[in-house]
């Protein structure tokens, strides 16, 4: 088989070049759409943390829970929840 091959590829090699020329094109295409795909997702992620870093508060108080717990055992509650009118659970 690979000698049938290799004599049509002698006779007239402008079908092996084409396909070979297509499978780079193919093989460039794909690789440039996975570096486009993972500087999508990067500058995403980025961008979810800088949106979550902006909305935490600057200050943080300590407030004691209201389920019974010792001085010690306090939770963190954000003060800007409780401007908000959140209530500390």
């Amino acid at each position: 088989m690979s000698t049938l091959l290799w004599s049509l590829a002698k006779e007239n090699p402008w079908p092996g070049l084409a396909l070979a020329s297509l499978n780079l094109v193919v093989a460039l295409s794909l690789v440039g759409l996975s570096l486009l795909l993972g500087v999508t997702i990067s500058l995403l992620a980025w961008l979810h943390a800088f949106v979550d870093r902006v909305a935490m508060p600057k200050r943080r108080q300590y407030m004691p829970s209201a389920s019974g717990r010792t001085a010690d055992e306090r939770s963190w509650i954000a003060s800007k929840g409780l401007q908000r009118g959140g209530r500390a659970q």
